[in-house]
């Protein structure tokens, strides 16, 4: 045995029931006994032995009677001094069937805890910081009520770590901070600085894994009446305005703006801002969504365009390209919204609502002529919505609106006389639409 392993050996023995002739060998350290002599050392640690024991067979009254000693003569000697007496009286007061009794187990924790903080507070893993986290969350399990003294404690902690927040913790004080808030304990300027300050701890974490911590986080504020539009604009607008290219505020700032329904100029401003800092096919999408809710389609359009350029998945740009279709479309643009179906439907062949919005356009493109050239317009748009109407299920509220328009379209076609008049007497012909910006083939459709 090496001379470390031999001095390892050696305190073990001491320390932990070993006889006194080691205890003579060995110097214990202040930890055991300020101002103690060795022999004292040596009891106290004999002491927190028998405690120890104790506590690993349950026989918790006896544990109980070694600690005052323990706290009185070596308060410092080992961490678990704390460790296990608080674990004994969260047992208790979780049996304790009397409110008094109950009290004085709680008071007892919080002693505890507060002791631990003062003697191993400087501990570098489970020192005050770590302490502080436990306190709380015992505080709110076995102190619900006092509401006060829940958000001290918790603020506390947070405080304690503010260098590496814990944002499940943030969340399980912001989460009792909103029903405080919304049950009128506490004033909406402290609950909006609370959740000011939580945010800023919260942007430090940048792993991944923190997304789903942060959505909550941001879902128990829309939930509080706290969250209204001026609100918002008031916690964000100089942010923004004092780092317009930090992409993590910009998309708090929008996401709450649009999921709190704040239609405003304060949306647009803060959406334009976020895809200049972040120009991508995803944030050009989002910001059409805002200039959709306030109106602005010539605006939506723009951004709908940027994202479908930067788009490179097949089938989620098809998908930009009829929404594109059917914003033209309420821009009176039929031309535009054409190009787009049918840049669509090339894209996704399966995408029915390609087809629709390419049929709505040709119709209303259709006013480009007039009189006969206009009437077979309507034959083109009805065979391409008949095309699409097997890409929806059967008895689809889509499909029934595709009846419907091609029963629409019937209506509009040309008359059999006016086809025999001009020598279009076989159905089922091909004809080549030639009606302005509008071509294409398609067949004589005679009316039943």
């Amino acid at each position: 045995m090496n001379s470390l392993k031999l001095k390892l050996f050696i305190v073990a023995a001491a320390v932990l029931g070993g006889s006194q002739a080691f205890a003579q060998n060995v110097q214990l350290g202040p930890e055991w006994g300020e101002d103690a002599t060795q022999e004292q050392r040596f009891e106290n640690a004999k002491t927190f032995n028998y405690y120890r024991d104790a506590y690993n067979v349950q026989n918790y009254d006896k544990a109980l009677s070694y600690l005052p000693e323990l706290l009185e003569n070596s308060p410092r000697g080992a961490q678990n001094i704390y460790v296990y007496a608080i674990n004994i009286y969260k047992n208790k007061i979780q049996r304790s069937m009397d409110v008094k009794q109950r009290q004085v187990y709680v008071d007892s924790l919080l002693t505890l805890y507060d002791m631990r903080i003062q003697y191993f507070g400087d501990n570098a893993k489970y020192g005050r910081p770590y302490i502080l986290v436990q306190k709380a969350k015992d505080y709110l399990s076995f102190m619900p009520m006092d509401r006060d003294g829940v958000r001290e404690v918790f603020v506390e902690a947070i405080e304690a770590n503010a260098d590496d927040p814990d944002v499940d913790f943030i969340n399980i004080y912001f989460n009792e901070l909103t029903t405080d808030y919304k049950n009128d304990l506490v004033e909406t300027d402290y609950y909006l600085e609370q959740y000011e300050w939580l945010a800023s701890l919260l942007d430090k974490e940048t792993a991944p894994e923190a997304d789903s911590a942060k959505e909550t986080f941001d879902t128990l504020f829309v939930s509080s009446d706290a969250a209204g539009c001026d609100n918002i604009e008031q916690i964000f607008k100089a942010r923004v305005e004092a780092n317009p290219t930090d992409v993590t505020t910009l998309g708090k700032a929008f996401t709450l703006l649009m999921r709190s329904e704040c239609h405003t100029a304060f949306l647009t401003e803060v959406g334009e801002m976020y895809y200049n800092a972040d120009p991508t096919a995803a944030t050009a999408k989002l910001v059409a969504s805002a200039f959709v809710k306030v109106g602005d389609n010539a605006k939506a359009v723009s951004f709908l365009k940027a994202a479908f350029d930067k788009e490179t998945d097949p089938l989620n740009k098809a998908t930009l390209a009829v929404e594109i279709a059917a914003t033209e479309l309420v821009l009176k643009n039929a031309s535009v919204a054409a190009n787009y179906a049918s840049q669509a439907r090339q894209l996704d062949p399966s995408n029915g609502y390609a087809a629709i919005m390419l049929a709505q356009a040709y119709a209303e493109g259709a006013t480009a002529c007039e009189g006969f050239d206009r009437q077979t317009v309507y034959w083109l748009a009805y065979d391409i919505l008949a095309s699409a109407r097997s890409l929806f299920e059967n008895g689809s509220p889509e499909q029934q609106q595709i009846d419907q328009t091609m029963s629409m379209f019937r209506r509009s076609f040309p008359s059999n006389d006016e086809l025999f008049f001009r020598g279009l007497t076989t159905a089922g012909a091909a004809y080549d639409v030639k009606c302005g910006w509008i071509t294409g083939r398609t067949t004589v459709k005679m009316v039943e």
